[in-house]
């Protein structure tokens, strides 16, 4: 996996990057191979942060075509080419791609916290360096002198990228602001972005049309800014990508920009946009994409895999009508120029796997191969001289897998937290921040040694850049954090104690400045919510009421009416209703008699059986009678 730290030279013959262990790797792009590999002195603790290119010596003419070749060596043999890099600590320093080593270190203070980002302008000032660093300050580097120049104080927000332009200086992270170098002074805020800006370009037609190309880490689309202009706040252009970008080239060819990005994906898109006919209204599509796949007659898969582009430009192609493309991974890196045909949008590049062009040896070449051991028996001083070894039944490696992480408690998870900040274990350190036990965390931070605040602050710091949910985790650490160690904090002083509370102020600050707005959204929103929950509760009610059963008549059988008709008989003996009727005799015999003798007995059946009695109902028994 490549940094986002990869550029090529000013003449581009080389392309370098810094590795993940904080590597300078530097390849030679006409041949594909390694031209160097610069590891820093103890870089496990120092490395390489960010770097830029430049050139010492290059006052020159130009044209250079009407002289002999003579006179061309001689000239390149008197342009130094240097690389400027700056480090974890906060320094810069100077190396040499003909010497392979440091010339010279810079003076100064620098920095008190790692450099993320370094910007050279040749045209502009060639003799001076920016950096930005994540203790919110810009330093001016003078190259010739090697020392440090002027520092701008920025503010406590940590910086991911700078750029200069006149007296102009234009800093990136969770927005991008533009400053006042002289007054050191905010001139305008530029919002777009929803994260930290990662990659930061500038694009000057001329004098009066100066542009910045930004693009952050969680957003798939590059914005376009006017800098030139005084009024404009919001961008001027977009542009879509598959992906986060993580390289991009401009280049202005008659008035027209030409912008090769490359995404996480690792596909390079190819936009060609007038300046004079930009529009905001939706995000422009590009031109061309160039992706490599692997040629699946050669690894016999059915699945197609895809060799990721990590760089490609323009500027450095052969020809016009040509773009560069970088494609591989770090240990196989492959250079190619691929033609740009207008009528084919989407370019799909088949290629042989890296390891298979690897593979391939030249003729008189020997081939290494190292040997496979299935079983390896290690002997100690206590069982070298005994010639049979007694095999582990269960490698240690098993066996370290089957240990666990205790669960945490207040007695162990101090411990814990010790030895994940310490190794710098995300896993331990997540399961310590998942406890939101307030007393649990009391007890913790109580028996945290001084040494620890500060590591505990930036890793609370981290968390708080991170989703809602691990803001609520880190201002619950946080908050009894600064009332335990107060104490401890206030004797840091205020230099210190700003440095160490830098980020946290900055993401405070930034969601303090859009709580309005959000606020306002969740309002609307909530609004909304509760009337589709109504909506769907009035809905809901409806369908119980038409589902609903109003009446249920079942029709019985004849056999059971005339079971019903001898036991509700008065007259027959053994009658259930016998008793009742010998009562009901006396009161109404004037109307048993009328029933029996007009032969209606049906009715009064139908009567005593729907539950009517003549107690109950005198209009229905009138009717019988009659």
């Amino acid at each position: 996996m490549f940094s986002i730290s990869r550029e090529f030279s000013p003449c581009g013959k080389y392309c370098a990057y810094i590795s993940q262990q904080g590597k300078f790797v530097v390849h030679d792009v006409e041949t594909s191979d390694i031209h160097q590999v610069y590891t820093p002195n103890m870089h496990l603790n120092v490395p390489c942060t960010s770097f830029a290119w430049f050139q010492v010596g290059s006052d020159a003419p130009a044209k250079t075509k009407k002289k002999s070749k003579k006179a061309r060596a001689s000239l390149g043999e008197n342009v130094q080419l240097l690389v400027a890099f700056g480090t974890s600590k906060g320094g810069v320093a100077f190396y040499s791609l003909a010497t392979a080593s440091i010339e010279r270190s810079c003076k100064g203070d620098g920095h008190t916290a790692p450099i993320t980002a370094i910007y050279f302008n040749a045209s502009h000032n060639p003799d001076t360096l920016y950096t930005a660093g994540a203790d919110g300050k810009v330093i001016e580097w003078s190259i010739s002198q090697c020392k440090q120049q002027k520092v701008h104080h920025i503010g406590v927000e940590k910086l991911s990228c700078v750029l200069a332009h006149g007296d102009k200086i234009l800093t990136g992270a969770k927005q991008l602001k533009l400053w006042d170098a002289e007054s050191a002074t905010v001139e305008r805020t530029l919002a777009g972005h929803t994260a930290n800006t990662q990659l930061l370009q500038l694009i000057s037609l001329d004098e009066e049309h100066v542009y910045a190309l930004s693009g952050s880490v969680n957003d798939r689309n590059l914005s376009l800014w006017s800098l030139s202009d005084e009024d404009a706040t919001s961008a001027v252009a977009a542009f879509a990508l598959d992906d986060v970008p993580e390289y991009i080239a401009p280049k202005i060819v008659d008035r027209k920009l030409h912008l090769v990005a490359v995404s996480r994906t690792g596909v390079a898109h190819y936009f060609v946009r007038d300046m004079g006919k930009l529009s905001v209204k939706k995000p422009y599509r590009a031109a061309h994409t160039f992706e490599i796949a692997v040629d699946t007659v050669s690894t016999k898969k059915q699945a197609v895999d895809r060799l990721p582009v990590f760089v490609a430009t323009v500027q450095c192609a052969a020809q016009q009508e040509q773009i560069l493309l970088g494609y591989g991974t770090e240990h196989s890196v492959r250079f190619e120029h691929i033609a740009i045909e207008e009528d084919v949008k989407q370019n799909v590049i088949i290629r042989e796997p890296m390891k298979v062009m690897e593979g391939k040896a030249k003729d008189g070449e020997l081939k290494a191969k190292t040997p496979i051991l299935d079983k390896v028996e290690y002997l100690n001083s206590a069982n070298s001289a005994r010639k049979s070894v007694k095999e582990v039944e269960i490698p240690m490696e098993v066996r370290l897998e089957n240990l666990s992480t205790p669960k945490t408690s207040s007695k162990n998870m101090i411990h814990l937290l010790m030895q994940g900040m310490h190794s710098r274990d995300a896993t331990l350190l997540k399961s310590v921040f998942a406890v939101d036990d307030a007393e649990m965390i009391q007890q913790t931070l109580e028996r945290l040694p001084s040494q620890y605040v500060s590591p505990l602050l930036n890793e609370l710091s981290h968390l708080m850049q991170m989703k809602t949910m691990h803001v609520k985790t880190a201002v619950c650490w946080l908050k009894p954090l600064i009332s335990i160690h107060a104490s401890q904090l206030m004797a840091l002083g205020s230099t210190n104690l700003l440095a160490n509370f830098s980020t946290c102020l900055g993401i405070i600050e930034y969601r303090v400045e859009h709580l309005n707005s959000l606020s306002k959204l969740r309002g609307r929103l909530g609004l909304l919510i509760d009337q589709i929950d109504r909506s769907k509760n009035q809905a809901a009610n409806l369908d119980d009421i038409t589902s609903g059963n109003v009446l249920v008549y079942q029709e019985g059988d004849d056999s059971d009416v005339e079971s019903m008709l001898e036991k509700d008989d008065p007259d027959l003996p053994g009658s259930s209703n016998e008793e009742m009727y010998d009562d009901d005799d006396d009161d109404d015999g004037e109307e048993d008699e009328t029933v029996h003798e007009n032969g209606d007995f049906g009715s009064f059946v139908k009567r005593r059986q729907n539950g009517y009695s003549k107690k109950d109902s005198d209009e229905e028994s009138m009717d019988v009678s009659d």
